[in-house]
């Protein structure tokens, strides 16, 4: 009756609870229109209250099932423990009575141990052979080649443990390298096929591509190999130096060195250790590209050049497809291409040295071959991206010299005889005249048309450095055809003529235009290395100096003339006084002036005038100074009279002041 009543008063609170709670809802008598909405909205919240109660239980069961069975497995393992240690209790109460046997004990144990590794042993080598028969037979199959190499690598690793494990042991040592004999010749075959695909390495780029790329995997994986096996060795190596450093010998003394850094001692052990497969992949490939020159170098270059230069370029032309083909294939540190274009300018160049034994074998155009084939090559590398530097290795490499000095020599000799008897025929034929009346001979556009078909040849078929020799070589025809031209000027002016020097002088002045464009159009040919170590300005002025030789000589005709002789040494004499010299004398040069202004050009016609005014002024001057009677007023006068006819005279020929100016 007790629980009852708190049960009962507990009802009543409730109820009054809910009185109340309905009055704060409904606190007038309009907020019974809203019960409907208040019990929906009861509703609602009980069903909510119910879920939440119903996730809450849930999750509790669960717990509860999960502690259950975490504590019927704690009272297991409580249980297995129990039985442990009754077994152990049970083991130790055993073995006290097996103390006095340890040492037997742990001698069948080792045995034990030592049965079961032999075992195992055993195994291993016994399926030696039969591994190294399986590596032997997947090498007729090139997508295996990278699996064999594995497989002989694994092979490799178990004949050093077997030969290491047996080192003490001689006979058995050697027993063990006889058994594996067959993992040798296994791997002599397929090093053998190795190197064969690296050295067909341009036809398997094209053809078969993978075979090259598994080949070179290879060369990768051993180079990693002898990696490690380096390093191992520097570490053990390392570590010996370290141990005879902390226990030092006290009888013996040496200098104190710096211990030798883990990275060179690496170096030093992979040098002349391992298989150095990447060296040898180079080598290879440096024999297969020398058998591609075999026949080029030994048997072409000596029989027929323009085979040798046909092969030549098909050999030049596969460059291309190393680019496309082999060097896609290598790894890019390899630099492939690179090497190729290396070793085939190596042996080009071998090619044009053979050439070179040669030169005087070769006619010009012979040669002009083999430099055109130069030039091919060198622009079919620039085409390939080789910088211009490298491309041209071939051309200044200086194999070509023999062949470009037999070229220049032959065109200097032929030039050389060519004007030679050009100037010959000079001395027999008159000089021709243009529509003008001025005089040359055809020497001197025949000259610069040949030299300048010399330079377009060779600018069209050689290198820049041909085209630099040619120009020097032309720069010396006409130096030589300079110092030819003088020469002839050095003969008596009465043996030469007249109209034979008025021709030189109109030559030399075209020589000095046509050398001026030869020289343009040779230096714009040339490149700017090139170009800063010719000098063609001096050579074309030499022209105009022989024209002012020639000048000279012309003048020289004239005082020369018997007639101009005989008056010229009446001076200071009777007939000078009484004005029958300088009258009769000017009057003989009117003649020439004539003759002469119609024969040469206007620019050297006045300088003919001013030379023979000087040289009038100076026999004059000569022949006062040597004559025998005393200078008298009347000379005086008669002087000052031969300077106003020569003023006349040379007045109507060149500027007033320039004449006065030369008799003072």
């Amino acid at each position: 009756m007790m629980t009852m009543r708190p049960q009962e008063d507990l009802g009543v609170e409730a109820k009054k609870a809910a009185v109340r709670e309905v009055a704060k809802l409904l606190p007038v008598p309009e907020s019974l229109a809203s019960i409907a909405s208040i019990k929906a909205d009861y509703a609602l919240r009980q069903q909510a209250n119910d879920a939440q109660l119903s996730v809450t239980v849930t999750t509790q069961v669960e717990q509860a099932q999960a502690g259950i069975e975490a504590l019927s497995a704690s009272q297991k393992t409580i249980q297995m423990l129990q039985q442990n240690f009754l077994l152990i209790d049970k083991l130790c109460q055993e073995c006290q009575t097996l103390i006095e046997n340890h040492d037997q004990i742990k001698l069948l144990s080792n045995a034990r141990n030592n049965l079961n590794t032999t075992l195992k042993d055993i195994e291993g080598m016994m399926s030696i052979s039969v591994e190294a028969s399986e590596a032997r037979d997947s090498l007729g199959d090139d997508r295996e080649l990278v699996h064999t190499f594995e497989r002989l690598t694994a092979l490799d690793g178990k004949r050093r443990f077997a030969l290491a494990a047996a080192s003490s042991h001689k006979e058995e040592a050697g027993k063990l390298r006889e058994y594996f004999e067959d993992v040798d010749r296994t791997w002599e075959k397929f090093e053998k096929t190795l190197w064969g695909h690296i050295s067909n390495f341009f036809k398997l780029a094209k053809e078969s591509p993978h075979t090259l790329v598994r080949a070179l995997r290879v060369v990768e994986m051993q180079e990693v190999l002898d990696q490690q096996q380096a390093e191992e060795a520097a570490e053990a190596e390392g570590a010996g130096a370290m141990a005879s450093i902390t226990k030092p010998r006290r009888a013996t003394k040496k200098p104190l060195t710096p211990p030798a850094s883990p990275g060179f001692l690496v170096k030093e052990k992979m040098q002349g250790q391992g298989k150095c497969y990447k060296d040898k992949c180079y080598e290879y490939i440096r024999k297969s590209v020398e058998a591609r020159f075999d026949k080029l170098l030994s048997k072409f270059v000596f029989e027929d050049l323009k085979v040798a230069l046909e092969d030549g370029r098909s050999i030049a032309e596969e460059l291309a497809d190393i680019y496309d083909f082999v060097a896609p294939c290598f790894p890019p540190r390899y630099e492939i291409f690179q090497l190729t274009v290396q070793l085939y300018t190596e042996r080009f160049i071998q090619m044009l040295r053979l050439l070179s034994d040669r030169a005087n074998e070769l006619s010009n155009i012979e040669i002009l071959k083999v430099t055109g084939w130069v030039v091919e090559y060198q622009d079919h590398l620039i085409g390939l991206g080789v910088d211009q530097s490298l491309a041209q290795v071939c051309a200044e490499s200086g194999a070509m010299d023999p062949l470009m000095n037999a070229y220049v020599e032959r065109m200097q000799a032929t030039m050389q005889k060519w004007y030679t008897n050009i100037l010959e025929a000079d001395k027999v034929h008159p000089p021709k005249k243009t529509d003008d009346g001025k005089l040359y001979t055809p020497a001197a556009v025949d000259l610069f048309r040949i030299l300048g078909e010399q330079v377009q040849i060779v600018q069209e078929n050689s290198t820049d450095v041909m085209l630099y020799r040619i120009a020097l070589s032309v720069i010396q025809v006409m130096v030589d055809f300079q110092a030819a031209e003088r020469q002839r000027l050095e003969e008596p002016v009465t043996e030469i003529g007249l109209e034979p020097l008025c021709a030189m002088v109109n030559n030399n002045l075209r020589c000095y235009d046509l050398a001026m464009d030869l020289s343009s159009s040779t230096m714009e040919a040339l490149t700017p290395y090139y170009a800063e170590q010719v000098n063609f300005e001096d050579t074309c002025k030499g022209f105009l100096e022989v024209a002012k030789e020639a000048v000279h000589q012309t003048v020289n005709v004239i005082f020369e003339d018997p007639g101009v002789k005989d008056l010229l040494a009446k001076l200071y004499q009777k007939e000078w006084y009484e004005g029958f010299v300088t009258e009769y004398l000017v009057a003989t040069f009117g003649d020439y002036f004539t003759d002469v202004k119609l024969y040469i050009e206007e620019r050297s016609f006045r300088r003919f005038v001013e030379a023979c005014l000087e040289e009038a002024v100076v026999v004059f001057i000569d022949h006062m100074l040597t004559q025998k009677n005393y200078i008298r007023e009347e000379t005086l006068e008669r002087m000052r009279v031969d300077e106003e006819v020569f003023l006349d005279f040379f007045r109507e020929h060149i500027n007033l002041s320039v004449s006065t100016c030369l008799l003072k």
